[in-house]
C-alpha cells in the first residue's frame, strides 16, 4: 500500500506498507488489517461506520475503487493499493473528532 506524505507519520514514517490479506479479500478487509497495525490511520481513511471517507481516493491496481465497488472492491494477488487525498480547499488530513 502506498501512503501519501500526510499519512506517513501515522505509519512510522513509511511511504509504503505491506499488508497481507487472505485470498478473496476486499479493500475493506485490507483496511481492517491496516487499522489493526496502524490505528492512527483508521479515522483518516474511514468514518465511524467504516465507510470510505469521500475526500480520500483509493486506487487498486491503478483504478479508482469507487468505480470498481468501493470498499467491496476485490483484491487480486499482490494488488497495489494507493491512497491519494482529494485536491480541494482546506487542510488534509482533517483533524480528528
Amino acid at each position: 500500500m502506498v501512503l501519501p506524505g500526510a499519512l506517513r507519520p501515522r505509519a512510522g514514517g513509511r511511504s509504503t506498507v505491506d499488508i497481507e490479506v487472505a485470498d478473496g479479500a476486499t479493500l475493506a478487509d485490507l483496511l481492517d488489517v491496516l487499522a489493526a497495525e496502524y490505528p492512527g490511520l483508521e479515522r483518516r481513511l474511514r468514518d465511524e461506520r467504516k465507510r470510505l471517507r469521500r475526500y480520500v481516493n483509493f486506487f487498486v491496481d491503478g483504478e479508482e475503487c469507487r468505480q470498481l465497488g468501493g470498499a467491496a472492491t476485490p483484491l487480486r494477488g499482490a494488488a497495489e493499493v494507493a491512497i491519494i487525498p482529494s485536491v480541494a480547499g482546506g487542510s488534509w488530513p482533517p483533524p480528528p473528532r
